[in-house]
């Protein structure tokens, strides 16, 4: 395998960079890194700076905006350099931080480019769709062999490192922005063929949602999801309110069928790992969270997750107002939560807050202004 990937690598760095890039973005999206024999660097780094050598004559010749012509670009950096001074003076910064954040900067570099050389998404499609389907199959094992979490991955086997993966919500994460991603691509996409491979790839994304049991994941995708659809019932372009009525109605048809397969798998007395976790994490948690915050009745034992959580973000605030007041305003340092056990082994579970304290209100302002950048809205004012 080592020796066939080898032989690949190289034939795409000479004839096909192309193909280099679309792997370089598939292992970034599918988070799937591991050490190389013999090299002082691990995969992603290794393909990553090959891969910036290889194209660097045509991306310093190419007639595109140039990457750091983009204000948004520049701000990134800004806020980099924040977090690397404030790591530096909480003594967190090292070689490693160093390179993470300078390989990141190599990556999005690449990414431009090759939008820009193509004039479209096709690449980062292709690396999206592979990426997803390689968490979608990273689940399907864990469910089929292993009967429920931490998530096995699958790459892990052959590399010899420990297969457990205890985020079962990245994979979540990355089904959900792909089903979003080629949702996009196919209301917009003028070509048949592109659009139709765009709808027959939301389902399996769609299915990597639910098995990740990620709740942050599937309220995201059904929010943008319906924005999206609206979006394109009111838009007057060719075909678009066509293709987001079809949605609709492949929609509503898959619901009913997924409750007709869950009654009648419950009327059996079917009952698996699978679904206990799905129908405990998707339906019975929430319900009970929304009983609560209502002052109603409620189960505790279906709060599960939940309660822990609320328990992990109201340490952070805690540890927040606690903190003082320089701290507060210039944060403890990227991975200071963990490095100072905070929450007692577990992160923050509560992404304002970690970035409140790892980044200070400084920090956060500046990421913030980074993000509202991207609005049109806030462009236009």
């Amino acid at each position: 395998m080592l020796l066939g990937g080898g032989g690949f690598f190289l034939y795409g760095m000479l004839r096909k960079p192309d193909l280099v890039a679309i792997l370089l973005f598939t292992l970034i999206i599918a988070d799937i890194n591991f050490d190389l024999p013999g090299l002082p660097l691990n995969l992603r780094a290794t393909i990553t700076i090959a891969l910036f050598a290889r194209i660097y004559g045509e991306l310093s010749a190419s007639d595109h905006p140039g990457f750091f012509s983009n204000p948004q670009v520049w701000h990134l950096m800004f806020f980099v350099i924040w977090i690397l001074l404030v790591s530096q003076f909480n003594g967190l910064f090292d070689f490693t931080l160093f390179k993470e954040f300078i390989l990141s900067f190599l990556s999005a570099a690449l990414a431009y480019y090759y939008f820009f050389k193509h004039k479209n998404h096709e690449i980062l499609k292709k690396s999206m769709i592979l990426g997803g389907l390689i968490c979608l199959a990273d689940l399907a094992y864990t469910y089929a062999f292993c009967g429920g979490f931490p998530v096995r991955r699958v790459y892990f086997l052959f590399t010899g490192a420990d297969p457990s993966y205890n985020n079962h919500n990245f994979f979540g994460y990355i089904c959900g922005t792909c089903f979003v991603f080629l949702l996009k691509d196919y209301l917009t996409n003028t070509i048949p063929r592109a659009a139709k491979m765009s709808l027959w790839m939301m389902p399996p994304m769609f299915l990597g949602v639910l098995l990740s049991t990620s709740r942050g994941a599937l309220v995201a995708m059904i929010l943008v999801t319906v924005f999206l659809i609206g979006k394109a019932l009111s838009s007057r372009a060719e075909g678009s309110g066509k293709k987001a009525a079809t949605l609709i109605t492949i929609t509503l048809v898959c619901l009913l069928l997924a409750l007709f397969i869950f009654q009648i798998a419950a009327s059996l007395g079917i009952q698996s790992d699978f679904m206990e976790t799905m129908t405990g994490r998707l339906v019975d948690e929430p319900i009970a969270m929304f009983n609560k915050m209502l002052g109603n009745k409620y189960n505790a034992g279906s709060m599960d997750s939940a309660e822990w959580r609320e328990e992990a973000s109201s340490l952070a605030y805690k540890y927040f107002m606690s903190l003082p007041p320089a701290d507060q305003m210039m944060g403890i340092g990227y991975g200071g939560f963990l490095a100072r056990d905070i929450g007692n082994g577990y992160d923050a579970h509560n992404g304002v807050l970690l970035l409140l304290i790892e980044t200070g209100v400084i920090g956060s302002l500046i990421y913030t202004t980074l993000v509202l950048s991207f609005c049109p809205l806030y462009n236009k004012s």
